[in-house]
């Protein structure tokens, strides 16, 4: 086998043996936390009777090691179970809030580089100077900012003060009986704060990675022999500073996929929209073990993918990066 590829299935081996302990954890943790995930279906009418009947049905009056195998059997099968309070497929019901948590995430990663690298271009240029003062101020500020606090922010400038925006949900009343094009800026209109959010609070780390990479790439020697050439500090920027600043732009994926997925939990929350995030909150306050755990399994395989991407992209572009440093 290729040496990159033996490393990257080392790292995928890793990366799986990683989120299934953690998926075990949590299997087992929900059943020591308190709470019971039959109380939705006591009746005053029918008492403990139907709240029992589906205890059996989804075998949690067994012992848990004995649930732990079923479900690891079932797991082994691609079946993530039944949800309890949606009453159909774990599968099913991730299938349905997987691609709003995909849509706003990807744009919100789109709309990050792009702004990172602009204004971490300038900060880099313009460095020791009041520019690059302000903005890496300011790039701190929103670094340290709660998600939430920015998401409450701009819904107050955007919807109530302005009222432009939407304060919540994905789609408008209605929204069924709208042409193609009216569903799209519909969507539009309602996914803006939220990726703006995301895009925001994002952009702030890209910006300071951008700005110190480029700063430690001016200063290299050949740098400076370049500069003796006569060469133009325009010329000098575009090809060899910014090319070399930006390789590393890779390794941040991974870990900002994983970043993301964490503050669009809370911005779905707090903008209303049908979301992993959200789904999984309501998930853990209704005690749907399965979804629970399913809900686990989709954000490590996303976090698992945004990590090898960044491997491939990393080892594809950098050729500073050898096969045994990925492994």
């Amino acid at each position: 086998m290729h040496p990159f590829g033996e490393s990257l299935l080392k790292r995928s081996i890793a990366s799986l043996l990683m989120l299934f302990s953690l998926v075990t954890i949590v299997f087992f943790l929900l059943r020591i936390v308190p709470g019971d995930p039959m109380l939705q279906y006591y009746s005053p009418k029918l008492g403990t009777q139907l709240a029992e009947k589906v205890k059996v049905q989804f075998g949690l009056d067994q012992p848990v090691h004995i649930q732990y195998a079923k479900w690891m059997e079932n797991l082994l099968q691609g079946d993530l179970g039944f949800s309890i309070s949606f009453r159909k497929p774990v599968i099913d019901v991730i299938s349905d809030a997987l691609p709003v948590t995909l849509s706003i995430s990807l744009l919100a990663l789109f709309f990050q580089i792009i702004l990172g690298v602009s204004i971490g271009t300038i900060a880099g240029v313009k460095a020791n100077t009041q520019i690059d003062r302000i903005i890496s101020t300011s790039a701190l500020i929103i670094y340290c900012a709660p998600a939430f606090l920015i998401a409450i922010l701009l819904i107050y400038l955007g919807s109530v003060i302005a009222g432009i925006f939407p304060t919540s949900h994905l789609y408008s009343i209605g929204y069924e009986d709208f042409s193609t094009l009216d569903k799209v800026l519909d969507r539009v209109h309602h996914l803006f704060l939220p990726v703006l959010t995301l895009t925001i609070t994002s952009t702030a780390f890209s910006t300071r990675f951008v700005r110190d990479s480029l700063v430690s790439t001016l200063n290299q020697p050949f740098i400076t022999s370049l500069r003796s050439t006569g060469i133009g500090e325009k010329k000098l920027i575009l090809n060899h500073v910014l090319p070399n600043s930006l390789l590393p732009m890779v390794t941040i994926i991974g870990i900002e996929i994983s970043s993301l997925l964490s503050r669009a939990l809370i911005t779905e929350i707090i903008f209303s929209l049908p979301g992993i995030g959200r789904l999984s909150v309501n998930a853990i306050f209704s005690r749907d073990y399965p979804l629970i755990i399913g809900c686990t399994i989709i954000s490590g395989m996303m976090v698992i993918i945004g990590n090898f991407i960044a491997d491939v992209l990393q080892s594809k572009f950098d050729p500073r990066v050898s096969y045994e440093s990925i492994g």
